[in-house]
């Protein structure tokens, strides 16, 4: 159970982070310009990675079942 867990968020990282991001922006309020900027690139930047692990994981899952033939 605890492996699928990992398997998760190894899956989702760039997403979970970049929800993060997204509430730290709107909690913060614009009040820190360089905290506003940061988080704002890392709203750009972390769900592009998402999607390079989403397709990492699903190239891995075909290689599995190509090896299961």
């Amino acid at each position: 159970m605890f492996k699928s867990y990992v398997a998760a968020i190894e899956k989702y990282r760039g997403f979970i982070i970049a929800f993060n991001c997204l509430i730290v922006l709107i909690s913060s309020g614009g009040n820190n310009w360089v905290l506003t900027w940061i988080m704002v690139a890392g709203l750009i930047i972390c769900p592009l990675i998402g999607i390079s692990d989403l397709k990492q994981a699903r190239a891995r899952q075909r290689e599995r079942l190509n090896d299961m033939q």
